[in-house]
């Protein structure tokens, strides 16, 4: 089993999955490919846990920690796809407060294991977010406070006087 200390996450357009590439502290890679129902099922556990309440303040407070998780994003190469990836049949889900932890299982055994700081999961968030949207699958999982913001024309400033 592989620990991954950093990944990169595509969608396949000939595949119509994606492709989560890992590579582990030793300079080890895996590649795994996650279906789109596994993934939303893995999305409903990570959006419950990130989510910190459903009342219109805390969507409100999701969606100001998603935008500061986006901004934050560093840049780095891609971790290259391996030539045979794996086909994860089921994602072993663990948490404290702070960190989530993944365990990737492919019907050969365990693929990889990630953990992730909140901070981190909700960088991912933005990313599986954008990969989602590239592979053009329905939106409806997304709960609001994921909304990408929309750049639209600045409204006209209006003064009053009296």
């Amino acid at each position: 089993m592989t620990i991954l200390q950093r990944i990169t996450t595509e969608y396949v357009e000939a595949e119509d999955r994606v492709r989560l590439c890992g590579a582990g502290a030793a300079g080890e890679t895996v590649s795994l490919w996650i279906t789109q129902r596994l993934l939303a099922r893995l999305l409903k556990v990570i959006f419950n846990w990130t989510a910190e309440g459903d009342n219109a303040q805390q969507a409100l407070k999701n969606a100001f920690a998603q935008q500061a998780a986006r901004a934050s994003i560093q840049l780095q190469p891609p971790v290259p796809a391996q030539n045979s990836a794996a086909l994860v049949t089921t994602i072993d889900i663990s948490h404290t407060a702070e960190a989530l932890s993944l365990v990737f299982r492919s019907a050969e055994g365990v693929a990889g294991q990630l953990t992730l700081q909140r901070q981190d999961v909700r960088q991912w968030l933005n990313i599986l977010h954008d990969t989602w949207c590239r592979a053009e699958w329905p939106q409806d999982i997304w709960p609001d406070w994921m909304a990408r913001p929309q750049a639209g024309p600045a409204a006209p400033l209006q003064i009053t006087l009296h």
